[in-house]
């Protein structure tokens, strides 16, 4: 059984859409549906590795604050919904200490998560959970660089959600 450890931050002055204690466990769901998917498991390199406690990262901030990310970080200087930073994923001689990977981090705009949940014509949590899942497969390795590598993304973030 794996176990998730997941810290929760904020920078600024910001509303939870959820509270820590149900986003921890969300996130602790959602993780467990992904590894439960024989693809995930398959195609991660992230997972290839043993280990018993993932760790990672959740950060809700402000549109300017993630323009600000996007900007030094991405050379996009323009808000997004999310931005992932993760520590393992693109790097094969990573070392897992303890039997645990330190997935990353993973930032969300609140201001886009609300503005793409009308716009997406779902509820907040469907999309904070879409946000959130996607980030976390980045964290696990998956990225979206072609068509193919986007519907997959876009296939397993609405077969997690669903079921949340």
């Amino acid at each position: 059984m794996t176990t998730c450890k997941v810290d929760i931050n904020t920078i600024g002055k910001i509303h939870l859409l959820e509270n820590k204690i149900t986003l921890k466990r969300q996130v602790k769901n959602i993780i467990s549906s992904l590894l439960d998917m024989p693809e995930i498991k398959g195609l991660s390199p992230v997972l290839k590795n043993k280990f018993s406690t993932l760790s990672l990262e959740l950060t809700f901030c402000n549109d300017t604050t993630i323009c600000e990310i996007n900007s030094t970080y991405r050379n996009k200087n323009k808000a997004t919904d999310v931005i992932t930073f993760a520590l393992f994923a693109d790097d094969k001689n990573a070392i897992v200490v303890n039997k645990t990977i330190e997935l990353g981090e993973i930032i969300i705009s609140t201001d886009t998560l609300v503005r793409q949940a009308k716009e997406n014509k779902n509820d907040i949590k469907t999309e904070l959970y879409t946000l959130i899942t996607h980030g976390i497969l980045h964290l696990f390795g998956f990225d979206h660089l072609t068509q193919k590598d986007y519907d997959f993304v876009v296939r397993i973030q609405e077969a997690v959600t669903k079921n949340l």
